[in-house]
């Protein structure tokens, strides 16, 4: 309980961050908005056609925040300055695994369906890895997209959870230095996608500032006339069915904003460039109110980590939703045409990354299809999506591809 107040009172704090921190320290600028960018509070230009050219939608869509929306002209301009940049490598791990999840319940469209023969309709559940995405620069410096989770209690006792390992032991099992680290960038700041971030003290955080608002207004929010059920987390007796903050338990809120008042954050409004060929893209309620996408420029073309606004790369090949928490479908399937948009030259949906695909590790998913066991990872697997010129590969020259039913994980002291 402790910890819940604790947390709360924590959140308190964002409300004064504007007053007490200096602006330039802790918001992240936007003057690489680059040409016809608006930035935030400006408004798009109209026509005919609409900003986006002919063809293009009409402006911005209802209910849309403005510093949310980009154009397909904006899209393609980032992806063409990303070609003319730097290229970058990449890696996913998977943190841990959830286990027989209802398929209904993640995605709506591929319900269990006694006696199907569908291949979309005759699963009962679903197996579905949590990801981390590792992205190496030329210098050698690491960004992470999210961190995963290390709150064994919450992934053991009140999930149905396996192959859980320490981020920083898998980075090490497959020839990183954790300690370079440099950026994470969490997709959302759900317990299981920002879990580990105390786990790198020297990196900087990078979150949207809508998602510190969704955080901050509904932890606090009045009980008088729901019980609980509206701020309800994780964590809960009464449980969270889909709640506004059902994925922000206090030990994750407090490892957020542990960086936030720490100084190690950079609070970003809607799109970003990090560097080169490392642009933030907004999702705002593609999964909770401030999800946001990581394009990063590779030999494969622009690839683009999509956390859960992209749960699961079928679902943004076929259409369909998945892993509905704080989500606006429509802005979902908006953040999956950003990933088609920026592709378009090479690649399109293949170079989604889902932060919980089933199909990951597995040649069905072909960007994944590289995979192998992390070297005494307890069953966690990882893969290498593509590698910059003259990059070593860092898959183990004695390759594990032993399947998931046949490996057998431990649950950790916790």
């Amino acid at each position: 309980m402790w910890m819940y107040r604790r947390a709360l009172s924590l959140v308190g704090v964002l409300a004064l961050l504007g007053a007490l921190i200096n602006p330039s320290m802790t918001f992240a600028q936007q003057p690489d908005a680059g040409p016809n960018q608006p930035q935030p509070g400006q408004e798009a230009p109209e026509g005919p056609d609409g900003p986006n050219g002919p063809g293009g939608p009409p402006g911005l869509p209802p209910q849309t925040l403005r510093t949310g929306y980009e154009s397909y002209r904006q899209l393609r301009q980032d992806a063409e300055r990303a070609a003319r940049g730097p290229t970058y490598s990449a890696w996913i791990v998977e943190s841990s695994r959830f286990v027989d999840v209802p398929a209904g319940s993640f995605m709506p469209d591929r319900a269990f369906i006694p006696g199907s023969t569908d291949p979309k309709h005759n699963k009962p559940f679903f197996n579905l890895p949590v990801n981390v995405g590792i992205i190496q620069g030329a210098d050698g410096k690491l960004t992470l997209y999210d961190s995963g989770w290390k709150q064994l209690h919450y992934i053991f006792d009140l999930n149905t959870s396996c192959c859980w390992a320490d981020l920083r032991d898998q980075l090490k099992a497959i020839g990183f230095d954790p300690d370079n680290v440099q950026n994470i960038i969490i997709g959302h700041g759900h317990w299981d996608h920002a879990g580990q971030l105390d786990s790198f003290p020297n990196a900087t955080l990078w979150v949207q500032k809508e998602e510190l608002n969704q955080i901050n207004y509904f932890l606090t929010y009045p009980t008088q006339f729901n019980g609980g059920h509206i701020r309800a987390v994780n964590t809960d007796p009464i449980g969270c069915a889909r709640t506004p903050v059902c994925g922000y338990p206090p030990q994750t809120v407090q490892q957020i904003l542990g960086k936030v008042l720490g100084g190690k954050a950079q609070i970003v409004n809607g799109r970003h460039e990090i560097a080169p060929g490392l642009v933030i893209h907004p999702a705002f309620r593609a999964h909770t109110y401030g999800s946001q996408l990581l394009q990063v420029h590779t030999l494969k073309g622009e690839l683009v980590f999509g956390s859960d606004a992209y749960s699961s790369w079928e679902g943004i090949r076929d259409w369909n939703v998945a892993n509905i928490q704080q989500t606006d479908t429509i802005q979902q399937f908006l953040a999956y045409e950003k990933c088609y948009v920026l592709a378009a030259s090479a690649g399109s949906f293949n170079n989604c990354v889902s932060a919980h695909e089933p199909l990951t590790y597995t040649p069905e998913y072909p960007l994944t299809s590289n995979w192998f066991n992390i070297p005494n990872g307890n069953c966690s697997r990882a893969a290498e999506l593509t590698l910059a010129p003259g990059v070593t590969s860092h898959v183990p020259s004695s390759l594990d591809r032993t399947p998931p039913a046949d490996c057998k994980s431990v649950i950790p002291p916790h």
